[in-house]
């Protein structure tokens, strides 16, 4: 996860460190010296590299190449030798400018040129696109070539987090056929990435991590259709005034607690028993818009006529044990993980940390606080049967 969180760059790291932070780059900042490896983009003052040396503990030499090139389609990634883990590591950077979420957005799916023997190969078009790119880079600059001239018995590794997470699980299964050992470790990646042939074929190689109720590794388009008519259902059937919920929340946020006693969809309530009606369900469901076919004859939980998409590999779930304040002040988390299916994640939660969880500094303290407590794996050793590395 360290390689995930360094090709973030400085923004992050200040964000990890508010306090101490400018002061560990400040010295790479202003100094100058002779580059040992590529760099590409903006990085004048070395500050993001500073920030990559920080967070991964490598030197200089380490280093193939670095990328801050950011456009739609084109994320920054760099190139690594762990030398501990014996590893040449591609990291991709996750979603942090305008033009990543413009990547993000292009949801709509196409097929993949891939040379394996299967079926229906269809994955999110913006990601897939973004993948090609760093394969492009990696193979037609000669990126792994070089780095694999230097340590010619290391494995290749490729992470990400977020969109660069879904990117290096895209990434690993291109270059699955040139490099058969490749793995890949996506943190947090989202839902709707790889038609269900992809997603069986990558579960050999690729391991996903998801931290709590974090929303993007259960997010598609058809779970957003999903989540809209949930939450119409939710405020036709809720009768406690909207102010005390949205009360309830800034408490949350600002104290920190466990809001359990909180409307859910699951409290039910009929809509002859609501006191005050704002608006009858019926009325909510039939207005129609040209994106959405909403009809008072269909169902409330009919499927979206969308193709399904399925997250990578398998599934690593990170989950909370007992409740903490929103800044863990009162106590630390403690964390369990285990293995998951993709099934689990099939529809968006609604809660307080469904955004929180994402963020991966929140993600790293989860992953320290399961390797800090081996009886916190509760299920995953026994999964070894992969081939797939869990660290």
């Amino acid at each position: 996860m360290q390689f995930a969180a360094a090709a973030y760059g400085w923004p992050l790291f200040i964000y990890r460190n508010p306090f101490t932070g400018l002061c560990r780059i400040g010295g790479d900042c202003c100094r100058s010296r002779t580059t040992e490896y590529d760099l590409v983009g903006g990085d004048q003052l070395n500050c993001h590299f500073g920030s990559i040396l920080q967070t991964t503990g490598l030197q200089y030499r380490d280093f193939i190449h670095v990328s801050f090139h950011d456009r739609v389609y084109e994320l920054p990634f760099l190139v690594a030798l762990d030398h501990r883990k014996e590893s040449v590591v591609v990291a991709v950077r996750g979603t942090m400018s305008l033009q990543d979420i413009l990547t993000d957005l292009s949801a709509e799916s196409e097929n993949l040129d891939l040379e394996i023997e299967l079926q229906d190969c269809v994955a999110h078009k913006g990601i897939s696109q973004a993948a090609r790119y760093v394969y492009r880079r990696l193979i037609n600059d000669g990126i792994l070539s070089q780095a694999f001239s230097v340590a010619p018995e290391y494995r290749l590794v490729i992470v990400g987090h977020s969109l660069g997470a879904g990117a290096a699980a895209l990434l690993a299964i291109m270059l699955r056929r040139s490099y058969p050992q490749v793995r890949a470790y996506a943190f947090s990646p989202p839902r709707g990435l790889l038609s269900k042939s992809l997603y069986e074929y990558s579960q050999d190689f690729i391991v996903s991590l998801v931290l709590g109720k974090d929303v993007i590794p259960r997010l598609s388009v058809a779970n957003m259709e999903d989540l809209k008519k949930r939450i119409l259902r939710v405020i036709c059937q809720c009768n406690k005034p909207k102010y005390k919920i949205l009360l309830h929340g800034c408490w949350y946020e600002l104290f920190g607690g466990n809001p359990t006693n909180l409307p859910t969809e699951l409290d039910g309530g009929s809509q002859g028993a609501l006191s005050q009606p704002l608006l009858g369900e019926q009325s909510l469901l039939t207005q129609q818009s040209p994106s959405y076919s909403f009809s008072s004859d269909s169902p409330l939980d009919s499927c979206p006529k969308y193709p399904p998409l399925y997250p990578p590999g398998r599934i690593i779930h990170l989950e909370e044990e007992g409740a903490t304040g929103r800044f863990g002040c009162c106590s630390a988390a403690q964390y369990r993980a285990r293995w998951s299916h993709e099934a689990a994640f099939s529809k968006i939660l609604i809660g307080p940390k469904m955004l929180t969880d994402h963020m991966p500094d929140i993600l790293m303290k989860a992953l320290a606080s399961v390797v800090a407590d081996r009886a916190a794996c509760l299920s995953c050793p026994g999964q070894g049967g992969s081939g797939v590395d869990v660290v």
